[in-house]
């Protein structure tokens, strides 16, 4: 039995061939390189561009006339993000994360540039932290990113290795040293490299196939991350992320809880970053 087509309105995939080439530049372009990576004459390319600007789907620098994504494309992608069923079930236990260890929580996906945050909880921090939805973290050097860096098949990976100015040596032994971390720890972290003066530990989150979904990340001053990967608030974002991957159909064994150190012990899970409430 033959399957016809399904109806489509032709012109609409033609003009978001020039949407996707604005996705996929890593600057705003001028008409006439748009027009030639989305294969149509500059003047067709124009028409189309016109009523994108009405849209809001692309704006246009007045200065130097060149085309990028708008802010209603932004707010498609946001909405396309929140609508993930991952941020759904993830929203309440990373609430429940941040009150519980007292640091800033954020839940991230692999997107087209690489590690981006989905959703975030800052609660009652003093310390302001610098990173909104829609941050792309480093991948080499972040809590966030080195998860992905472990986890993610190298095919997956390889569009945004392609992006970063290191030698194919130095790349091999970051994502070696990331899987190790992985594999001794069970989570990723990083210290201030990333953002001066604070540091961060993350988990994964798993599919209902054991594929990586999200990351979940705990960022707070240095002193109160425990870098080591051991501790009561490492125990406990890892128990939300296994809550989580259980959500969305993972089998996953319970996290065990680690035997007490003889050593110092680890920060005290309500930081005292928190502001003063008056009596």
């Amino acid at each position: 039995m033959e399957i016809r087509e399904q109806r489509h309105i032709q012109s609409i995939e033609v003009g978001f061939r020039l949407i996707s080439v604005l996705e996929t530049a890593r600057a705003k372009l001028p008409l006439k390189t748009i027009a030639e990576r989305a294969g149509m004459p500059a003047s067709k390319a124009h028409l189309y561009m016109v009523s994108f600007l009405r849209l809001g789907l692309v704006a246009q620098d007045p200065a130097t006339m060149k085309y990028g994504l708008g802010p209603y494309a932004v707010q498609l992608g946001l909405a396309g993000l929140r609508q993930l069923d991952v941020v759904d079930l993830a929203r309440g236990p990373m609430e429940e994360l941040q009150q519980s260890a007292g640091l800033s929580v954020h839940l991230s996906i692999w997107g087209n540039m690489g590690p981006t945050i989905i959703a975030k909880s800052d609660g009652e921090l003093d310390v302001p932290m610098i990173i909104k939805v829609g941050y792309v973290l480093p991948l080499l050097t972040s809590a966030t990113g080195r998860v992905f860096l472990a986890l993610l098949p190298t095919a997956v990976l390889a569009p945004a290795l392609h992006r970063i100015p290191a030698s194919a040596g130095a790349m091999r032994a970051t994502v070696e040293e990331a899987k190790a971390e992985m594999n001794r720890k069970g989570v990723a972290t990083s210290d201030s490299r990333v953002f001066d003066g604070f540091a961060a530990v993350s988990a994964p989150i798993r599919d209902h196939a054991g594929s990586l979904a999200a990351t979940m990340t705990l960022i707070g001053l240095r002193s109160h991350v425990p870098l080591d990967g051991i501790g009561p608030i490492v125990d406990n974002l890892k128990e939300t992320c296994d809550r989580i991957s259980t959500a969305m159909g993972r089998d996953v064994e319970p996290t065990p809880v680690k035997p007490a150190r003889s050593v110092a012990q680890p920060p005290s899970l309500t930081s005292p970053l928190r502001k003063k409430r008056k009596a």
